[in-house]
């Protein structure tokens, strides 16, 4: 059966896309070198897809299920910190994927992908301890306040792996401290024992 008689899949599709945007960022992505690895022309992807774009965004969308994935491994046995490390071992492992998914491609994708990775991972933080009795402003100000400190060191060390061991910084204490000061320090205001508003 020649290549042209072989139909292939929408799935399929993805995953070629997503293993050359895996590899070389979207410097390595086209509807042309989709239809290579998948040795085929580039009309099964257009019977799957209206335009590059439309298999970007899936690309983007498989991204972030593998994002997922890893941010639910345990690493330390406290969810919370495994979940800063995990989001910055996979800055660190999947390079392209993680720039992919924040590069401003699609930002309406890239908002409507961020919502759903925050309420997933508020969802496997239902049951927290550390945050049982937080009032919902008290939780969020919390997370907001972590997730904005572990998508800045990721951001550092996708572009510069070595950047805290050249400060002589192990990351994953580096995480787990840091998440503890910003937890230790709301609640401190929380409860009204920091001294200052």
């Amino acid at each position: 059966m020649s290549p042209r008689n072989v139909r292939f899949g929408r799935e399929e599709i993805i995953a070629a896309a997503f293993n050359l945007v895996r590899e070389n960022g979207w410097n390595g992505f086209s509807v042309q070198a989709v239809g290579k690895a998948i040795n085929s022309s580039t009309m099964p992807i257009y019977s799957h897809f209206t335009n590059a774009r439309e298999l970007e965004d899936a690309v983007c969308g498989k991204a972030m299920e593998l994002l997922k994935e890893r941010i639910v491994e345990e690493q330390t046995g406290d969810k919370w910190i495994d979940q800063a490390i995990n989001y910055v071992n996979f800055a660190v492992e999947e390079k392209h994927l993680f720039r992919c998914l924040g590069d401003g491609r699609n930002i309406e994708l890239q908002n409507k992908l961020g919502m759903g990775l925050v309420e997933f991972i508020n969802e496997t933080l239902a049951d927290y301890p550390l945050f049982a009795g937080l009032s919902k402003m008290e939780f969020v100000e919390i997370r907001m306040a972590r997730m904005m400190f572990a998508q800045r060191l990721a951001f550092w060390l996708n572009n510069d792996v070595d950047f805290l061991k050249s400060k002589g910084l192990e990351t994953e204490d580096f995480i787990r401290r840091t998440s503890k000061a910003i937890y230790d320090g709301f609640m401190l205001q929380f409860r009204g024992e920091a001294g200052v508003s």
